[in-house]
């Protein structure tokens, strides 16, 4: 089962989340047997996430798997994309979406 950020529509087929002239893999619901994320805090992200580093110094999970994390400390971009802070994109050639807010829900033990 996957599910795509708000405001993207799901290509099943294609096992992407498109918007406009972008489009990102679609993210897979967690299994309760597959392994966490592990962080650098001996804390863990839901499978098929990345941990990013807070602006804090704690970590926060993106949804994406081999996400990009944003030098903010605040959100994050699919992998193959390159965040731009200061416009609030992740960018690919000339394809742009928005970033997406790091959640700071962990995994259960």
């Amino acid at each position: 089962i996957h599910c795509c950020p708000h405001g993207y529509t799901c290509d099943v087929s294609a096992g992407t989340c498109n918007r406009g002239e972008a489009a990102v893999e679609m993210i897979e619901l967690g299994r309760e047997k597959a392994p966490n994320v592990e962080c650098g805090d001996g804390s863990s992200c839901p499978t098929g996430s990345t941990c990013c580093k807070l602006a804090s110094g704690d970590y926060g999970c993106c949804p994406f798997k081999k996400a990009v994390c944003c030098s903010d400390g605040i959100h994050c971009c699919p992998n193959g994309y390159s965040c731009d802070v200061s416009a609030g994109t992740c960018n690919r050639g000339e394809a742009a979406v928005e970033m997406i807010e790091l959640g700071r829900e962990k995994a259960p033990n």
